[in-house]
């Protein structure tokens, strides 16, 4: 049996480096407590969001906090679109009240109509179905078919989640158009009809079986059409990532955990008027080369559309080290049709400094890693020996720095590679021109990747 650990410890300045690219990609401003985790900060709200959340505390009381999906695109406690096919737009605001009796729901949903002069008014204020919401999508799911309002709710530690699907036509609210529980739950397009899809994904707790369903509109009906089991020994739901097969057919790439402590994905796609499941119709072809321990995901690695399953295997000269000390080379394969993969890149993956540096041709069995603890540094050296431990010479490290930092690594030689948010990945070059393992500029730029 196969023995994965992850990939490294991550020190405290890895720590700091994540915990700082969260709070830059929340867009957080300190005017409103979060009610999420009561740990962060609310984003600031438009003028627009300012004129609604004062028409909803007008019309519930003010002792209210707004309630954030934690889930999908839309982040924001106001969806504020034309939901009804008129000329002005509706707005869903979540909220929860501060003293909730105990016969009443904490989470809330607000619906506001405007008029033609613009001016908001409350119009219904409802129980949501759980106390966090997952996610919000407004869509079509079908030619005949309005525009459905599909929200996610959740529970606190609970994995089961539930989905309601309403609608709001001509001043009429329909709360409860379809409901159903999931795990894992997005909506697109997977049968390329020209109207998005609901897939989810849930397990029997019964009979720990797992599967995807197909939720659709038909004859101005949400119905399920379609389902398709997962692979046994499920048992619980990762990661999930929309994207392409074989460069042009939608798919769901799902890491799944498995009973055996291993991450497998499975992709799931429509062909031939049904869902299809690969990983389940030819096992032995597919599971092994898509398992592979906790931390390693499936992504859009080089955001092209298609996603890439990675799997790992121990990095040149790693043959004895201990469990900690171990470091893996990642290979990114795309699912292609016929149940074949294929190896798109090859290279270090650090899941804490979120890059990738994949490796060029002439690196390949020839470039090794270690670790800087001194300097939390990836160091890339030429391996001509038997042992990791073997002398070896360096040709480049790379560091992730916040840009208050940058500046003083540029003075010992470092240049920016890539940025986000305020971070900056620097890399620094050995100045031996003779050794033809030290790469250009270009080419580290043309390998690096930063992973979100």
């Amino acid at each position: 049996m196969k023995r994965w650990v992850w990939m490294n410890k991550v020190g405290l300045k890895s720590v700091s480096i994540i915990v700082a690219v969260g709070l830059l990609l929340s867009g957080c401003t300190p005017t409103m407590t979060l009610s999420v985790d009561g740990m962060l900060e609310a984003p600031k709200l438009t003028s627009e969001q300012t004129v609604i959340h004062e028409t909803v505390i007008a019309s519930v009381g003010n002792n209210i906090s707004l309630k954030y999906p934690k889930n999908g695109d839309n982040r924001s406690a106001f969806v504020i679109t034309d939901i009804d096919d008129e000329k002005t737009n509706e707005a869903l605001v979540f909220y929860e009240r501060n003293n909730t009796l105990a016969n009443e729901s904490g989470l809330r949903v607000n619906i506001l109509d405007q008029d033609e002069n613009g001016k908001w008014k409350s119009v219904y204020d409802l129980a949501g179905n759980g106390t966090d919401v997952d996610r919000i999508l407004i869509s079509k799911l079908g030619p005949a078919d309005k525009k459905n309002i599909i929200v996610g709710y959740s529970t606190m530690n609970i994995d089961e989640k539930t989905l309601q699907i309403s609608s709001y036509d001509k001043g009429e609210f329909i709360s409860s158009k379809y409901i159903e529980t999931y795990s894992l739950m997005e909506v697109f397009d997977i049968d390329r009809d020209g109207f998005n899809e609901i897939i989810t994904a849930s397990i029997n707790l019964t009979d720990a079986t797992a599967q995807v369903s197909l939720i659709e509109a038909v004859d101005s009906k949400i119905v399920k059409t379609d389902s398709v089991s997962l692979s046994a020994n499920t048992t619980s739901f990762l990661s999930c990532k929309v994207g392409l097969v074989d460069n042009e057919t939608p798919a769901i790439f799902i890491d799944c955990l498995k009973a055996t402590g291993e991450v497998q994905t499975e992709v799931i796609y429509y062909k031939y008027g049904k869902l299809q499941n690969p990983l389940i119709q030819i096992p032995d072809k597919l599971v092994d080369k898509t398992s592979r321990p906790t931390g390693f995901y499936s992504i859009d690695i080089d955001s092209v559309g298609v996603v890439e399953i990675p799997t790992i295997e121990n990095m040149t000269g790693y043959v004895d080290k201990e469990d900690e000390e171990m470091i893996y080379l990642t290979n990114w394969w795309a699912y292609g049709d016929y149940y074949t993969l294929t190896k798109k890149y090859s290279g270090y993956y650090n899941v804490s400094g979120g890059y990738a540096m994949m490796f060029p041709k002439r690196w390949q069995g020839g470039v090794t890693i270690k670790k800087d603890t001194s300097t939390d540094e990836v160091v890339f050296y030429k391996y001509i020996g038997s042992s990791i431990d073997d002398y070896m010479t360096e040709l480049m490290r790379i560091a992730v720095v916040t840009k208050s930092s940058t500046q003083q690594y540029i003075h010992d030689g470092y240049e920016i590679i890539a940025s986000q948010g305020q971070l900056d990945f620097l890399v620094k070059l050995q100045a031996d021109k003779k050794e033809p393992l030290i790469l250009t500029m270009g080419e580290i730029q043309n390998s690096f990747l930063v992973v979100n």
